[in-house]
């Protein structure tokens, strides 16, 4: 760790020295020799800092891993390489005589490049694994080192005409006598470390069609770096060609550089499932684009040669050039793309095709969801809606989505800016870059689907409400059957077993005395069945509307309650929901809230009739209890809403919205049905009007053609309600 942070930290003193070097030269009148800024020399300083920061990167990530090491001493070299040249361009030429062993250095500096070339063949042999990639490869790896090892000693003592600006510096090295041997030695082993460079080039293709999975991808990483090779190289050659020694460095440190950073990123295994995307989006732009400029190009000289000799050619040709270009960008690019995925990333295609497929012909049998599963191969993947206006992600069947455990991963969908689905899976099975891939291929299908969620959502919630209300109105049956039974039937068997026992022996004053008991146990009775019936439906509500029975309820409870209710009629279905409602809340407050007031206001806006319970108890309801869970869907039945608002210690606010024309009725004469009281419900289980035969003054009746079955007198419900409990569906 100290060894690669103390190398890397040598980086801005070498910079630093090869600045004071340059301005002595420019002091001198020599900037000529200047290497650090206007020479072909900076490229490589830029190089030397890219490789050691990757070669620090990969040696404090991993340590064992040699190819780290080698980027330190990559950058090493290359600095090393532009130190020597300032320091050889000074001590030697410049100034003769003012450094210590500057012709030394000059021949070093004459022949720099060949250390960097070895080292360069290294890393692509050791690329990914650290290791060759096979015994044979190991061989020529080291036979490259050795021969580039070779070459540099060979050229230090044969060199006898250096390149500028040291051919003037004369070669203390030199050996003497005939160097014809060494001279063909020298040729030998400079063709041998080339050709070790271009067989490490191919060791790194071999590996690549070998590997698979993560090795693969670690490659694909190199090859991002190498896509801009053939740009890069020709930009190399023209520039030097044009003798821009600056550009031309430029564009080889580019190069190196690219390398640099992709074989950094490989062995580091950063963002490996991102890389088949990148490659294919960067191979992709470079067709387009060279696609582009030959089509611009080609427009110009030919409608050029056509139009040679008159007044504004260039700007006709600079247009209609533009236009081709602007016309082919569109469906090059998709032809561009999906070669290039086919091609690079087979997956990545493989997984848009089936994509595609479905869109083009959609199974009416097979969810969206089910083909993203087949096509990303993952069985686990499961997609979840937005519904927006309840803020809640649902699945396709309407159910709470699952959020799924630690090892899923979720990509959300966008469409216009909202989001509508989102898809988790196994992030083990799937890479984020395809399955958003995929997914955004899959929008408008997505968003589709997300409506029948939404949907869905509404039936569950309609079912599960179905059923809370069979249940309620089973519970309010078995209560209505123990009162009965524990009271004025108990009472009544009573009366008739007392009269059945004077009948057989009693005397005329028994018989007298008995009916007399028997009237005022009848009476009794008759009180009692009152109150029950009152109990279920207070004769108040029917005779003097909602703000008498809520006036009637208030003076019989305990705690104070204040009622603010107009005077006017309702709907009687309507007067008796927000009645119910009403004595629930209140209820719920004297028991659980332990308050000192209550307030009940109902409101009547527009089509609606709104009631509201407020007390300044505890606080603290739960919506989702039993109590507050009953008065929600009571007021869902009449296609209204419920809201509270509860904070402990401040007391609770509880408000029903309620539409004021029932939900079953929608101009035609129909009955409410109990347990047909949500709207689904009604666009399935209308009552159909029929005529039918009725009592002698033959009233109308109405058959119901919902979960009853029974017939249903015009403004009563009690007939079909008797079989709705034990008849409800689902």
């Amino acid at each position: 760790m100290a060894v690669a942070g103390a190398a890397w930290l040598l980086l801005p003193a070498g910079v630093g020295v090869l600045v004071w070097l340059d301005q002595r030269l420019r002091a001198m009148g020599r900037p000529d020799l200047v290497t650090t800024t206007g020479g072909a020399e900076i490229p490589f300083v830029l190089v030397a800092a890219t490789a050691s920061t990757v070669g620090v990167a990969l040696a404090l990530r991993r340590p064992r891993h040699p190819v780290g090491w080698l980027f330190l001493a990559l950058g090493g070299v290359l600095l090393l390489s532009g130190g020597t040249q300032g320091y050889a361009a000074y001590g030697a030429v410049a100034r003769p005589g003012r450094l210590p062993a500057a012709d030394l250095v000059a021949i070093y500096a004459d022949a720099g490049f060949i250390p960097w070339l070895v080292l360069v063949a290294l890393i692509l042999h050791l690329t990914p694994t650290g290791r060759p990639l096979s015994a044979r490869w190991g061989r020529i790896a080291l036979a490259t080192a050795v021969a580039g090892g070779l070459w540099l000693l060979v050229g230090l003592v044969t060199t006898e005409t250096m390149q500028p600006p040291f051919q003037s510096v004369t070669n203390p090295l030199l050996i003497g006598g005939p160097l014809g041997p060494l001279l063909v030695a020298r040729r030998v082993l400079g063709l041998a470390t080339g050709a070790g460079v271009v067989l490490a080039a191919v060791s790194l293709i071999v590996r690549f069609r070998r590997s698979v999975d993560v090795e693969r991808r670690q490659l694909l990483w190199v090859a991002v770096a190498a896509v801009p090779l053939p740009v890069l190289m020709a930009a190399s050659f023209a520039a030097s060609y044009a003798g821009n020694n600056t550009a031309a460095g430029l564009a080889a440190a580019t190069l190196i550089g690219l390398l640099a950073i992709g074989a950094g990123l490989a062995i580091g295994q950063y963002h490996l499932y991102d890389v088949e995307e990148i490659l294919s989006r960067a191979v992709t732009y470079l067709l387009v684009s060279g696609l582009l400029a030959a089509s611009y190009a080609t427009v110009v000289i030919v409608v050029g040669q056509s139009l040679a000799g008159r007044t504004g050619r260039s700007q006709i040709s600079a247009v209609l050039a533009t236009l081709a270009a602007v016309a082919v960008t569109a469906p090059a690019y998709r032809k561009i793309q999906e070669g290039v995925d086919r091609r690079f990333s087979r997956r990545r295609f493989e997984t848009l095709q089936v994509i595609r497929r479905y869109l083009r012909d959609p199974d009416p049998d097979v969810a969206v969801e089910e083909v993203l599963r087949r096509a990303l191969g993952d069985p686990t993947l499961a997609v979840a809606y937005l519904v927006d206006d309840r803020r809640q992600w649902v699945s396709a069947d309407g159910q709470p989505a699952n959020p799924g455990n630690s090892f899923m991963a979720a990509v959300e969908v966008y469409r216009r800016g909202r989001p509508i689905a989102r898809v988790t899976f196994d992030r083990g099975r799937a890479q984020p870059g395809l399955v958003r891939a995929a997914a955004t291929a899959a929008t408008a299908e997505l968003d589709n689907a997300g409506l029948r969620a939404a949907v869905a959502l509404q039936l569950v919630e309609v079912r599960q409400s179905r059923t809370r209300i069979a249940a309620a109105q089973f519970a309010e049956r078995r209560t209505i059957e123990r009162n009965l039974h524990d009271g004025a039937q108990q009472r009544l068997l009573a009366l008739a077993l007392q009269l059945r026992a004077v009948q057989l022996g009693g005397d005329e004053a028994s018989l007298r005395q008995a009916i007399s008991t028997g009237i005022d146990q009848l009476q009794a009775a008759v009180v009692e069945l009152r109150e029950l019936a009152n109990g279920l439906h207070p004769a108040v509500l029917a005779d003097g509307g909602l703000a008498a029975a809520l006036d009637d309820v208030a003076a019989r409870t305990p705690v104070p309650i204040k009622i603010s209710a107009p005077d006017r009629r309702y709907p009687p279905d309507l007067e008796a929901a927000a009645w119910f409602i009403a004595c629930e809340a209140m209820a719920n407050a004297v028991k659980h809230a332990h308050p000192t007031t209550i307030a009940v206001d109902v409101s009547a806006p527009d089509g609606q009739l709104i009631v509201e319970v407020r007390d300044d108890g505890i606080g603290g309801a739960q919506p989702s209890g039993p109590g507050l869970r009953g008065i929600a869907d009571r007021a869902e039945a009449f296609g209204g809403s419920l809201t509270v608002h509860t904070d402990p210690g401040t007391g609770t606010t509880i408000r029903a919205l309620l539409h004021r024309r029932s939900p079953l009725s929608s101009g035609r004469r129909s009955v409410m049905i109990e347990g047909c009281v949500d709207v689904v419900a009604v666009r399935r289980f209308r009552c159909r009007s029929s005529r039918g035969s009725g009592s002698r003054r033959r009233r109308s009746s109405w058959r119901c053609g919902g979960i009853c079955g029974s017939r249903c007198r015009t403004g009563m419900s009690r007939s079909c309600s008797r079989n709705a409990a034990s008849k409800l569906i689902t």
